[in-house]
Parts: C-alpha cells; sequence; structure tokens
C-alpha cells in the first residue's frame, strides 16, 4: 500500500533495526574500509586502492564476475590512485562523468578491458557514505529509489544519473530520520531493503550467493539484465503466469522503466506494466507464440512455403519462422533491421534478374558489374581484371552481406565487392544510413515468449539448435556455436541479448514429463498459489484468503499440489471489494463458471470428491446450504430390480440449479472451510 512521506522515518528505523538479523559482520568490515579511507585521503596507501577496486568483497559491497584481474589491477594501479584522489575530490555528477570518462580512455588505451562502471560507483560509495548509498549497480537502486519515491509520496525526480539520484535519496532520507542515524546504517538497510522486499517480490532468483552484499557488473555491449537467459514458470492455473511474463519481459528489456513502478500501488504497477508491454510488442522486441502439438521447426526456425505468383504458378521460397526472425533482430540489436535488410537485398536481385545493368565501385575506385547468380550470392565481375576469362565471376555472398551490416569490422569473402553492394543499397535509400553503426551502440535486449511450451514436440521444433539457447553457446560467448540451416545454408546462432520465457500449466502436464533436452537447458520457477494476493479480502463476511486455502488444502490430499486453484482466479474479486455488491457477484460467477467446472474436470465427475473440496459432505444438517446434492433413487431402482443389491444404484448427484437461493447465501461459502459453524448455532 502507497503511504506518505510521514511513514518514511518509521519504516527506515525498522529496516535498520533488521541489520544485524540479516547479516551481522557486514557493518564492521564496512565501517573499517571507510574509517581507512577517511584516515589517509588524499594520499591513499596500496592496500586501500587495492581493496576499493579489486578486492570481490571490500566491506562496502560484492562484485562477482564483474571485478578486475590481478594483472589488470597492477597494470592499472597508479592511473587508479589518480582516479581515487580524483573522486575523493567532490562529490558530484560532473566529478562523476569525469572519472567515467577517464575510465572509458583507460579502456581505449588497452590498460582496462572494460569501464568498471560498478567499481567506479563502489569507490564513490566508500568515499561517500553519507551521500552514496552501497547499492552500487544502477539497475538495482534505481528498484530502491524508486520504491522509496511511490511507496512514501516523496516527490523526487525520475530523470536524473545513479550519482545525482543517490544524493537525492540521501539527502530525503536524512532529513526525515535526523542526525543521528548512522549513514552506513542507513545504506545497509537499503540494501537490505532492495534484497528482502523489493527482489524477493519481483526476480527469479537472489542475484549471487546468499551473502547480501552481492552486486553484478553491467556489461560493456549489452544492456544487463540478472534474470536467466532461459525461464519456464510453472504452475497450476490462476497462478499469474500470464502477468508474470508481462513482468519480465518489461524487467529484460527496460529495467529503468521497470524500477520506476517500484512502491506503486499494484493495480497501478500492473496497468502500467501492461502499457510498457504492449509498446514492446509494438516494437517488435517482445514476440509472442504458442506451442501446440503440430508445430515444427518450419514454423520456428525456417522452412519451405509455397506461394502463387501472378502468372499462377507455384514458387517454394525459403521463409524465416519466429525464432529464427526475432534472433536476427537481437543481433542487430534493433527491431526490423534484418527484415529491412532482407526486402532491400530481394529489390536488388529482382532488378538484376529482370535484366538491369548496375555497375558499381569498390572504395579504391574499382568498376565493376554486378550480376544476378542465384538466391544466395550476386555475381562479381571487374571491368579491369588480371584474369582474361572470368567465367561466372566472383561471388558476393549475401550472408556475408548481412554479416558486414551488422558488424563493419566482420571477416568475410570478397569484402570489397560486399561493402560495395551495401553501400549502394544505402545510397539507393533501401536501408537507412545510421543503422550501420547498430555494432558499436548497447544492443537492447529482446524476449521470445513461448506459452504452452510443454505441448510441443520440443525434438522436433528446435532440432539441431537445441544446444545454441545454452547462455555459454550463445553469439559473444566463450563457447560460443553456430550451425548452417538446412534450407538456407546460412550460419546461425543465438544472440545473447535474447531471453526465452516458457510457460506451462501443469495440471495438463507435470513437470516430470518435461523434454530432458529442455529441463537442462531452462531454469524452473514455480508459480504456486499465493493467498497474500487476496490479503484482508472480505466479502459479505467470506473471508477469500481462507476460503481459497482450504480449497487447495483439501485438492492436494484428494489429487496433488499440481492440481490447485490459482489466485488469479479471485483477481476481479480484489479490484471490486470496495463495491461489496459487484464483488460479490464476481465472487459468484468465479465459483460457479470457473471454479466448479475445473473441479469436475479434475476429478473427472467424482461428485463425491467434489463434495469434500466443498466441505458439503459436512452439510448434512443443513443441504440447503450444499452446492452438490445427494439425491436418493432407491425406491425407483428397487421396482426394478428388487430390495437387495440397489443401494450404490439409488444415488445420485445434482449441481444447485442457477436460480438455487444457495450461490447467494454467504453462509453456505462461509460453511466450505468453517463447515461446523451452523452445527455449533443449532446445538446452541
Amino acid at each position: 500500500m502507497v503511504q506518505d512521506s510521514s511513514a518514511l522515518a518509521p519504516f527506515f528505523r525498522a529496516q535498520i533495526e533488521k541489520n544485524n538479523q540479516y547479516n551481522s559482520v557486514w557493518g564492521k568490515h564496512y565501517r573499517q574500509l571507510v574509517e581507512q579511507i577517511q584516515a589517509e585521503k588524499p594520499n591513499f596507501s596500496e592496500a586501500t586502492i587495492r581493496q576499493v577496486w579489486y578486492e570481490r568483497d571490500n566491506g562496502v559491497s560484492s562484485l562477482m564476475q564483474g571485478g578486475m584481474s590481478l594483472v589488470e589491477f597492477e597494470n592499472a594501479q597508479k592511473d587508479l590512485l589518480t582516479l581515487t584522489r580524483q573522486i575523493a575530490e567532490e562529490c558530484t555528477q560532473e566529478n562523476y562523468n569525469r572519472v567515467i570518462e577517464r575510465l572509458i580512455k583507460l579502456k581505449a588505451d588497452g590498460v582496462l578491458n572494460k569501464v568498471y562502471r560498478a567499481l567506479c560507483n563502489r569507490a564513490f560509495a566508500a568515499i561517500y557514505p553519507s551521500k552514496i548509498s552501497s547499492v552500487v549497480n544502477v539497475n538495482n537502486f534505481f528498484s530502491c529509489y524508486n520504491y522509496c519515491n511511490n511507496h512514501f509520496q516523496l516527490g523526487l525526480s525520475g530523470e536524473r544519473e545513479w550519482l545525482a539520484r543517490n544524493v537525492d535519496l540521501k539527502e530525503t532520507l536524512n532529513r526525515a530520520l535526523g542526525d543521528d542515524i548512522d549513514p552506513i546504517e542507513l545504506n545497509m538497510s537499503l540494501w537490505h531493503l532492495y534484497m528482502y522486499e523489493i527482489q524477493d517480490k519481483n526476480a527469479i532468483g537472489l542475484v549471487g550467493s546468499e551473502s547480501a552484499l552481492q552486486e553484478n557488473e553491467q556489461e560493456d555491449d549489452v544492456i544487463s539484465s540478472p534474470l536467466p537467459k532461459n525461464t519456464i514458470l510453472y504452475g497450476p492455473p490462476g497462478t499469474g503466469k500470464t502477468y508474470r511474463t508481462i513482468e519480465l519481459a518489461v524487467q529484460i528489456c527496460d529495467p529503468i522503466a521497470y524500477s520506476l513502478q517500484e512502491g506503486k500501488d499494484e493495480s497501478e504497477k500492473r496497468r502500467e506494466l501492461k502499457k510498457i508491454y504492449d509498446q514492446l510488442i509494438k516494437d517488435n522486441r517482445v514476440r509472442f507464440i504458442t506451442f501446440h502439438q503440430s508445430f515444427g521447426y518450419e514454423e520456428f526456425i525456417e522452412g519451405l512455403r509455397a506461394e502463387t505468383t501472378d502468372d499462377g504458378n507455384v514458387k517454394y521460397e525459403i521463409k524465416a519462422g519466429i525464432f529464427k526472425q526475432i534472433c536476427e533482430d537481437a543481433a542487430f540489436g534493433h527491431a526490423g533491421a534484418q527484415e529491412m535488410l532482407d526486402s532491400a537485398l530481394t529489390r536488388l536481385q529482382e532488378r538484376l534478374s529482370e535484366g538491369e545493368n548496375i555497375t558499381l565501385e569498390t572504395q579504391q575506385g574499382k568498376a565493376f558489374q554486378l550480376t544476378y547468380k542465384s538466391q544466395t550470392n550476386f555475381g562479381i565481375f571487374p571491368s579491369q581484371s588480371k584474369k582474361e576469362d572470368l567465367g561466372q565471376g566472383y561471388n558476393a555472398y549475401l550472408k556475408d552481406i548481412r554479416q558486414v551490416y551488422q558488424d563493419p569490422r566482420a571477416k568475410v569473402h570478397n569484402p570489397s565487392y560486399v561493402r560495395s553492394i551495401l553501400n549502394y543499397l544505402i545510397n539507393q535509400r533501401y536501408l537507412p544510413l545510421n543503422t550501420q553503426s547498430v555494432a558499436s551502440e548497447k544492443k537492447e535486449n529482446y524476449v521470445l515468449i513461448i506459452d504452452e511450451i510443454n505441448r510441443g514436440n520440443i525434438s522436433k521444433i528446435f532440432g539441431e539448435l537445441i544446444t545454441l539457447i545454452e547462455p555459454s553457446k550463445r553469439a559473444g560467448e566463450p563457447e560460443s556455436l553456430s550451425v548452417l540451416l538446412p534450407y538456407s545454408s546460412t550460419p546461425f546462432s543465438v544472440p545473447n541479448n535474447l531471453y526465452l520465457i516458457g510457460t506451462m500449466n501443469t495440471a495438463d502436464h507435470s513437470l516430470t514429463a518435461l523434454d530432458t533436452a529442455l529441463r537442462r537447458r531452462f531454469d524452473f520457477e514455480a508459480m504456486l498459489p499465493d493467498i497474500t494476493v487476496l490479503k484482508d479480502t472480505v466479502i459479505k463476511g467470506i473471508d477469500l484468503p481462507r476460503l481459497l486455502q482450504t480449497l487447495n488444502d483439501r485438492i492436494q490430499v484428494l489429487y496433488d499440489r499440481e492440481h490447485m486453484l490459482g489466485h488469479a482466479f479471485f483477481i476481479p474479486v480484489v479490484q471490486a471489494k470496495e463495491d461489496e455488491a459487484l464483488a460479490f457477484e464476481r465472487f459468484k460467477r468465479i465459483m460457479r463458471n470457473k471454479i466448479l467446472p475445473l473441479l469436475e474436470e479434475y476429478f473427472y465427475n467424482d461428485w463425491q470428491k467434489i463434495r469434500m473440496v466443498l466441505a458439503d459432505n459436512q452439510k448434512e444438517e443443513a443441504p440447503d446450504l450444499q452446492f452438490v446434492r445427494e439425491v436418493k433413487y432407491q425406491k425407483k431402482y428397487a421396482d426394478l430390480f428388487g430390495d437387495n443389491g440397489t443401494d450404490d444404484l439409488g444415488t445420485s448427484f445434482h449441481l444447485a440449479a442457477e436460480d438455487d437461493n444457495v450461490w447467494d447465501n454467504p453462509i453456505a461459502w462461509q460453511q466450505i472451510y468453517a463447515p461446523q459453524k451452523e452445527k455449533r448455532r443449532s446445538a446452541e
């Protein structure tokens, strides 16, 4: 629930009291480094420089794989001392920008392998604990900042950079808490707020180890995300898998926009995330597909598609499937770039196949004639050549043109001719000029959502590409792999900025039956019913969390946990709880039209078990409160078959009619989770 700013001080005082509970040794180490720095400033010792820039866990925060190697640190030690002295001059955004510029220069000169922004942030945090928090990962800090801003209605600007936002937030917290608050304890509480309040609710798993100090360094060429590359959300129906895919997709593709939602009212947060998600879908950065039994490799990767020409003939063309399309867009880093290039190449091929003569020049001014050769390559005939007979000419392959368009530095066959063709397409305005600079920009993240992933034949759909989705086998990784596609004969790899999110309904298929190849390559997040979503929802005396918990407890005993009822069924009731009459109408409709049919499916019309789930078997003294009623026809069957052996034949079950009063009786619903209450009343 969103609170006003007066709640800020009590909240953080309570958070500070939990610091030792979360981590009893952190404060001591943190304080030692800060005191050491203040005592030495500005003549920092080698040991201090090592602690600030090299040590994975230096007392302020801990970096996992994002730190420097020992050799790298030793080579850069003098430069890092200079940088540390510069940081100590002033805690301003301008000074921070100067330090980052120096780090960029050190990388360009080959002194550093990365810019190491998180290490720079950690250095500022160590030197200025009263102004800078210990949350040195930018995205994680933005989550804290926006949570506080939205949750306590602080009115802080959301437009500023990491350091400026730190200063703003710390000033606000210091004013609210007073001078007696230890800045180190306050910084620790901010990290614990992120770790145990924000991340626990939003992330698939904790980032790093169990330590409360873990931070990730951002990559330099790809917008980073702490989430797994491949995830499957699994659970019973109604547990919020669809909403979770929306949440994850936004978190991956636009982490800043995602962090801006922290601390907002849940319904408002849902609306805003859906808006962002819809825009990502529109921009083709998020794509959605549902697997089914007949879905295959040709639809997912590539295959031949029959098309009718204008003259009535049938031709077969190689068409990319949704997975190949999004992989190509992700490799470029910008949606639609691959499609635009393919369209331009097709236009050029059509012109040449119709007999048009096109003469181009290389960058050295050497003229050559361009011809159509095949679907996969152009023919090159230089105007001047040492060879008297050029035969079929040289080749300029379409795959090489694509590669150079993606990365101008790529090594390809006949590069001068390839670049000339690409420049021609740009000059003819078939392609925009600015997309050639894609390789030098940070690549955006992309998400492919595969609904009902367990319904498809994984071996048939992925084929030989199943190995390529492993994080370590992605393009750009040390163990990267590529394969030659069977239809187009082009090399193919999965880029490291593509995320796969699958969903599976365990009521349809058990997790144990899932394809082994898929199980090894995906992280699994269980989506189970969460009654906290229904907290404090009481409609006409019906305690909704208690009702759902009781139904699921009985289903687990009579069936299993994979067939429980999800909390998402009742979200419409929660949304309308301020209008009790409307909420009750929604509740009745959900129970009758969704929950009861689902129970019929689960138990294969075994009405005895359904009655046990609804506690109808415990309402014998009040049959008017039963939803499923037992009707006996012993006399009718005895007339047909005699008196003996007809007891079992003479019982049937009927669901109460739509106009029956039981549906409108709150006591009938209450007695699902408190079936003895009416009996006790009668006894009294």
